[in-house]
């Protein structure tokens, strides 16, 4: 009851980037955001098909270092700082571990874990000069437990929340926000992909509604670990 009493973060005119912006959570996390009048670059591989004034699809690889310092380079050249980072790209690699090829639990690396960093460390420094800034990076439940066949994964998400954990740690300071959302089964195209039928399933627009939540509460709390999953 009090949180609805105090003034939730104003996100008119905040610049926003959100990776894997082409489908699911990202998708409509844009959508989202643009509709509370935020200033939204989408991070994909794949054309990300939103017509509004305020968005600006960017094609990026984000698991390459040259990939994503160029977009960055064109959203500071627009803007001048970014006010909002949500690291939500990502994907699945799933089979027993002597199945695994190398070069896919690379790749699921680069793009689950390594990409969060590449895209922290170029907008830190503009954050820390403001002295504030909000950075979310969607884990996943299997980052908080494995499962049969998911080493990868569940690797690649322990990775990122422990990624989380020590960057909330070092820029609290400096007024920014990080946390960690770990959804559980969410009806977006990695099931599709992964072969795996969960029991239940989350809506997208119900766990992107989450997400929002969390940035727009009072600038002076710090979200920490958010956990969701189906009832």
């Amino acid at each position: 009851m009090a949180i609805q009493n105090r003034h939730v973060m104003d996100l008119k005119r905040k610049v926003a980037v959100i990776t894997g912006s082409s489908s699911g959570i990202g998708l409509r996390l844009c959508e989202l955001l643009l509709g509370r009048g935020a200033v939204v670059f989408g991070f994909s591989r794949r054309k990300t098909r939103i017509d509004h004034p305020s968005f600006r699809w960017l094609k990026t690889d984000v698991s390459r270092r040259e990939d994503v310092d160029r977009a960055f380079d064109e959203v500071f050249g627009e803007h001048g700082r970014v006010d909002l980072l949500v690291n939500n790209a990502g994907f699945g690699v799933f089979g027993e571990v002597e199945t695994i090829d190398p070069e896919s639990w690379k790749s699921l690396l680069d793009t689950n874990l390594t990409a969060a960093f590449l895209c922290v460390r170029r907008v830190v420094p503009g954050m820390k000069a403001a002295r504030s800034g909000t950075i979310a990076n969607v884990a996943s439940i299997a980052g908080k437990q494995g499962f049969k066949s998911g080493s990868a994964y569940c690797a690649s998400k322990f990775g990122l929340n422990g990624f989380s954990e020590a960057l909330r740690e070092e820029l609290r300071e400096f007024g920014i926000r990080v946390c960690s959302v770990n959804p559980g089964s969410t009806g977006t195209e990695f099931f599709e992909r992964a072969g795996i039928e969960p029991k239940k399933l989350m809506k997208t627009e119900d766990v992107a509604t989450l997400i929002l939540s969390m940035i727009e509460i009072p600038d002076d709390i710090l979200p920490d670990q958010i956990v969701f999953r189906p009832l």
